[in-house]
């Protein structure tokens, strides 16, 4: 009995162990012609057992690249494609340039930042108020999000001045909105319910109206 212990490991598990047997006894073929027609048998059954390569681009090329790599290189044959090599199939992994900005405040994120940016950039000055109005209502939803927490409106506006290095300032007296995704959603349910229901009560309220009509016609008639 043959254990998959002392089996030699699948490069491509998707096309199983009998396509890497049958390729492996390509490699054995002496005849150029018979190994030829017998790689591309292969070639036709590797299709046939995964169809959705069909669906990616030169499908047909990438299954010779795999016939190739299943049979370590050793597989001499005439390709309809270039002849890859060890180093051109090698999975090259490229190093992702993580960004390193330092924020001060990290519970706001780097858009609160950036908008505060472009508000101190404004010239005019009532659309940066505004604009600044709009950022804190923004900051506080942002806290309330991360922080589960209700925040007093004065340290929002602390924040925003230190964070705008004091060019952003709002009136004392100004309360911030209390913006959340989730009371948003539910008032949009209530609202959408209660013209639902106003709908279904107008029909109700027009069908008692017809009922008592009918019956107001029999009596008149004497049926």
């Amino acid at each position: 009995m043959e254990y998959n212990t002392s089996r030699t490991k699948l490069v491509y598990k998707e096309y199983g162990r009998n396509i890497q047997k049958l390729i492996d006894h390509a490699v054995t073929i002496e005849d150029d012609e018979q190994r030829n027609n017998f790689a591309k048998g292969i070639i036709e059954l590797m299709g046939q057992i995964n169809p959705h390569l069909k669906n990616t681009v030169d499908f047909r090329h990438k299954l010779w690249d795999h016939l190739f790599l299943i049979s370590d290189f050793r597989l001499v044959v005439d390709s309809p494609y270039p002849i890859p090599t060890r180093e051109s199939l090698a999975q090259k992994t490229v190093k992702m340039p993580y960004p390193r900005q330092k924020l001060r405040y990290r519970h706001y994120g780097k858009n609160v930042e950036r908008l505060i940016a472009k508000a101190i950039a404004m010239e005019e000055e009532d659309k940066r108020k505004e604009f600044t109005r709009i950022i804190a209502n923004y900051m506080k939803m942002v806290y309330r999000s991360r922080n589960e927490v209700a925040i007093n409106d004065d340290i929002i506006k602390h924040d925003l001045k230190k964070m705008s290095e004091g060019k952003l300032e709002l009136d004392e007296g100004l309360v911030l909105k209390k913006m959340s995704n989730s009371s948003r959603s539910q008032g949009g349910r209530d609202s959408s319910h209660k013209r639902r229901k106003g709908r279904s009560g107008g029909r109700k309220s027009g069908s008692t109206q017809h009922s008592k009509n009918k019956r107001r016609s029999y009596r008149q008639h004497g049926k």
